[in-house]
C-alpha cells in the first residue's frame, strides 16, 4: 500500500523551507572555511545515510548542490536540503577520520 500522498507522510511547506536553509547554511560555513584554508577538505553527511568524504570544493544552484572530490571536477550532485552536517578536516587530517 501506498502511503505517500497522505498528508501525515508529507512533509509541510515549512518543513521544506527549514530543511532548505539548513542545508545552505551549513554548506555555507564548509565553503567559507575551505576558502579561508581554516580546512583541507569537507564531509558532507547527508540524510539519505549517503556521505561524500574529501570534498575539495562546493557550489549550490537553487535546491541543487555540488561537491568535487577530485581538484577540477564536480563528482557529486544533492539535494540542499539532504545536508545534515558538514565535517571541516583540517589541513593534514585524513578524511573521514
Amino acid at each position: 500500500m501506498d502511503l505517500s500522498g497522505h498528508d501525515r507522510f508529507r512533509p509541510s511547506a515549512g518543513q521544506d523551507a527549514r530543511a532548505q536553509a539548513t542545508g545552505e547554511s551549513l554548506l555555507a560555513i564548509g565553503w567559507t572555511a575551505l576558502a579561508s584554508g581554516r580546512a583541507e577538505s569537507l564531509d558532507i553527511h547527508l540524510g539519505s545515510g549517503l556521505q561524500v568524504t574529501g570534498a575539495l570544493a562546493i557550489r549550490i544552484g537553487g535546491g541543487i548542490a555540488e561537491a568535487a572530490t577530485r581538484a577540477g571536477e564536480f563528482t557529486h550532485a544533492f539535494a540542499v536540503d539532504d545536508v545534515v552536517m558538514v565535517r571541516q578536516n583540517r589541513r593534514g587530517a585524513r578524511p573521514g577520520a
